[in-house]
């Protein structure tokens, strides 16, 4: 019988993620291209291990080998490994996302509301301008469009832009609309279209802020509440009587 602690441990932590497979002895050895009896064996470290065999087990856990080497006196991880096999299946899919929004400009899919940014651009039928000042975005025509989401389970108001000042400003104005998409986490509800002069009182207030701090804004909100009130719904579009 195998003494070796690190045998014991072996087997301990070979049991801890079998189990959190919700497998037997049998299936773990069907899937390791191993017998039962050596499974067993190994998990009461009576039979000490060759690295042909943890790679065989590693590759039927789906981990890395170094992983079956851990502390077997810790708890079993099931739901962390339930989650890191979901996450195997859904990451292709997530790759094509990313592919998807590299077509349309947009570098990272999860930063800086890169996926959200994605779905405004294609339903409004928009392209998005290289720049990073906002999420700034064109139209066949040339004009160009402040686009800003809100995820109404954390907020109810839309940010702006971390350094605010007159120029920032300035091309806030000068955009032919500004589009709020709001969501709630990751589902869209709601699109809403507002001029810049329907704005004009946050882009006055700004400016004398600026001018009395003689310093850039950080982030200045525009409510969602003041956006239901005034903009024009186009998303979705209001059905028919």
């Amino acid at each position: 019988m195998a003494t070796d602690p690190l045998a014991v441990r072996f087997g301990q932590r070979l049991r801890q993620l079998r189990e959190a497979k919700g497998w037997s002895q049998e299936e773990l050895a069907t899937r390791a291209t191993l017998h039962r009896t050596h499974i067993s064996l190994i998990e009461s470290a009576q039979r000490s291990v060759q690295l042909d065999t943890v790679e065989k087990l590693a590759s039927a856990l789906g981990i890395p080998p170094s992983d079956l080497f851990l502390s077997g006196g810790a708890p079993a991880p099931t739901t962390t490994l339930k989650d890191r096999d979901e996450l195997e299946r859904l990451l292709p899919f997530v790759r094509e996302f990313q592919a998807l929004t590299t077509k349309h400009g947009i570098d990272d899919v999860f930063q800086d509301n890169g996926g959200k940014l994605l779905q405004t651009l294609i339903l409004l039928d928009l392209k998005k301008l290289p720049r990073r000042e906002g999420n700034d975005a064109t139209d066949g025509k040339g004009n160009e469009y402040e686009l800003k989401t809100v995820n109404v389970r954390l907020t109810k108001s839309f940010s702006t832009h971390h350094h605010l000042n007159p120029t920032i400003i300035k091309k806030y104005r000068a955009v032919a609309a500004w589009y709020f998409s709001v969501y709630e986490n990751i589902e869209l509800s709601k699109i809403y279209r507002l001029t810049p002069s329907q704005l004009e009182s946050f882009f006055k207030g700004w400016e004398k802020k600026w001018k009395k701090d003689k310093k850039d804004i950080n982030n200045p909100k525009i409510p969602l509440s003041f956006v239901e009130q005034h903009g024009e719904l186009i998303y979705p579009l209001p059905k028919k009587p």
